[in-house]
């Protein structure tokens, strides 16, 4: 071999042992660096509906774990038994499975394992279980609240009674004046206040039975309104039952903060501030004194059917009265149905069909009145005036027992009405429930809870309104669960009143769309909370500011099945940030919902674009985990940067 052939060969063979080198130190890099547990199921600070059937960690490289890796801890500390611990999918899948039912609360998983540089890590997690969803759900954003119909139909019917009957005994009393023969009627006014009691006291009850606490139902509004319509019916009820019929009118002066109170808590004022208000009471009162003075006169007419000039007398000074009302409750319904209702929806959502139906028969209503007052110009039989009377009062009482259906019926107006504001810091969470969106927002004394489903054909076409189940219950430490009295706010829109325990909250929903999977989801939601706007901007400086990093994804669109393999993405911080919705480093709502000692989370809340994002931050306060739900999407993201290790 000659001197240039050995040196060519000595040069490869220096090469290749070059390339070797560098590949072995090459491969020795990544088994340098410890484990990172990439996710977990049950997730990090989430809560489940109920036992999770196994505990699952991945990592991304494969581990070795022994049979007792894992522990599973009580909210006490106390040791909660798992099956034994095995590795699956090339050992990267640690799994246990509890050994029996875990009740409501709140859970540590303590874990252990070698990784492939022969170092041992540790670490726990934390989630919670709910409890089951019992009980029928609340459907849709439309629906009726029948309990509370009915009571306000008491209501009205007993102001109706007493206010029309105050105006009614006007025409009655004339007459005996003239005529002193006339036989005296007994006074329903005592009565019709009664009654109207027993509603206002009906609806108090059931209002405090279904609200948290009486603070959150006095600060939403509606504790003050009871109050005063319990208080002006109580008052005219004692100034009706006194002899002097002197007094007795006064007792219409009272009943008209039941007017001035449902004015306030209509949809009309909702939707019309004040002026709705105004629309709303005089259209209630107007009613209130056709009704009540046609049962008056009505009486009237009975009990002296053989003096036919008193009768004729005080029908045509009713009748006059009527014309009036009539023309008031008329012009006030219309406008008042103008401003709650769009014309495409007056036959195609519940609200407007009922008002469709009240219509009907105020138009009946007004045309019996038309015809008695007709046959009675015409001197006809007063046997044919009272029959027409007397339906014509039959039909205003349905009047006023649909009128109560439609106060206790969401409108069909666009944005959420009916929904009070959020009081206080806003917890912005959401999940996939199946193939249904679950977006919450949790404040002080309210939780609101919104629905979505992929949209089906022309993406750019029309919304279509979506039917909805929702049912769910409120578990706190050491308390037992709390059924959750959702009602419609909005197309998909659900909220109820709560009373958040400090420490963690879970919240458990059950949600149901036809044509989709729907599922029992749990969240849980820490109170009370802080601020987080200015551990976001931090947060967003720092990963804009990392040349490279690797990031674990996992993205699914339903989660009935099972759950995506993750999938590795190497870019950098400022590429990244790029792409998120907190690329700003700020967001509509910004809540810290850890505890001091805890990492940090950060709940972040895009509502005009359906999205939520929870963010966990790591000591050097860069984001270590987020998980982002949008209408369709739930996505679990884990960052792992090059000096972790």
């Amino acid at each position: 071999m000659t001197t240039t052939s050995m040196r060519r060969t000595l040069g490869r063979a220096l090469v290749l042992l070059l390339l070797t080198f560098g590949a072995v130190l090459a491969s020795a890099v990544p088994a340098s660096a410890h484990p990172t547990l990439l996710f977990t199921d049950p997730a990090t600070d989430t809560a489940v509906p109920g036992t999770p059937p196994v505990i699952t960690l991945v990592f991304n490289e494969a581990v070795t774990a022994g049979p007792n890796a894992l522990t599973l801890l009580d909210s006490d500390s106390r040791t909660i038994p798992l099956g034994a611990t095995t590795t699956v999918r090339d050992n990267h899948v640690v799994t246990a499975k509890p050994a029996g039912t875990l009740p409501p609360g709140t859970y540590r998983v303590r874990w252990q394992v070698t990784g492939s540089d022969g170092d041992q890590v540790e670490e726990e997690f934390r989630f919670a279980v709910g409890t089951a969803v019992t009980g029928a759900g609340t459907t849709g954003a439309q629906s009726t609240s029948w309990g509370e119909a009915v009571l306000r139909w008491l209501l009205f019917a007993g102001l109706a009674v007493a206010l029309g009957g105050v105006i009614g005994e006007r025409f009655t009393t004339t007459a005996r004046a003239e005529n002193p023969h006339l036989p005296r009627l007994r006074t329903w006014v005592p009565l019709g206040a009664l009654v109207g009691l027993v509603g206002a006291a009906g609806l108090a009850v059931l209002l405090v039975t279904g609200t948290s606490t009486l603070n959150t139902l006095w600060q939403g509004g509606v504790g003050p309104l009871l109050v005063t319509e319990a208080a002006g019916v109580i008052v005219a009820f004692g100034l009706s039952l006194v002899r002097s019929g002197r007094w007795r009118p006064v007792a219409a002066v009272p009943l008209l903060a039941v007017v001035v109170a449902e004015g306030v808590r209509s949809h009309a004022n909702v939707t019309a501030p004040g002026w709705g208000a105004l629309l709303t009471g005089v259209h209630l009162a107007a009613a209130a004194i056709w009704v009540g003075a046609l049962v008056h006169v009505g009486r009237a007419i009975f009990a002296w059917r053989a003096h036919r000039a008193a009768v004729r007398w005080v029908l045509a000074g009713y009748l006059r009265l009527a014309a009036w009302v009539f023309a008031l409750v008329v012009a006030t319904g219309v406008v008042t149905a103008l401003l709650l209702v769009p014309l495409s929806a007056l036959l195609t959502t519940p609200y407007g069909q009922i008002l469709v139906i009240k219509l009907a028969l105020v138009v009946a209503a007004a045309g019996l009145a038309l015809t008695a007052r007709l046959a009675l110009r015409r001197r006809d039989r007063l046997d044919r005036v009272r029959v027409l009377t007397r339906i014509e009062a039959i039909a205003l009482v349905v009047v006023l027992g649909v009128s109560a259906v439609l106060v206790s019926t969401p409108p069909a107006t666009s944005g959420q009405p009916g929904l009070p504001p959020a009081r206080g810091p806003v917890v912005p969470l959401g999940t996939l429930a199946g193939q249904i969106g679950v977006a919450v927002q949790a404040s002080d004394g309210q939780l609101v809870v919104r629905l979505s489903t992929p949209r089906r054909g022309d993406y750019y076409g029309a919304l279509t309104t979506r039917s909805f189940t929702l049912s769910g219950q409120l578990a706190a430490a050491h308390q037992p669960a709390v059924p959750l009295d959702f009602r419609g706010c909005g197309d998909g829109c659900f909220v109820t009143d709560t009373l958040w325990k400090p420490g963690d909250d879970v919240v458990t929903l059950h949600a149901e769309a036809p044509s989709w999977r729907g599922g029992t989801v749990s969240l849980l939601v820490p109170w009370p909370v802080a601020s987080g706007a200015a551990e976001l901007a931090r947060a967003a400086r720092a990963l804009r500011a990392v040349p490279q990093l690797s990031v674990y994804e996992s993205v699914t669109s339903d989660t009935t099945g099972a759950p995506p393999e993750p999938q590795q993405l190497a870019l950098s911080g400022d590429f990244f940030l790029a792409q998120e919705p907190y690329a700003a480093g700020t967001a509509p709502i910004a809540t810290r919902i850890s505890e001091n000692g805890r990492p940090v989370r950060l709940a972040l809340g895009y509502p005009a674009a359906a999205t939520t994002v929870v963010l966990t931050l790591d000591e050097a306060g860069r984001i270590s985990e987020e998980t982002l739900t949008d209408e369709t999407h739930l996505i679990h993201r884990r960052f792992v940067y090059p000096d972790h290790g």
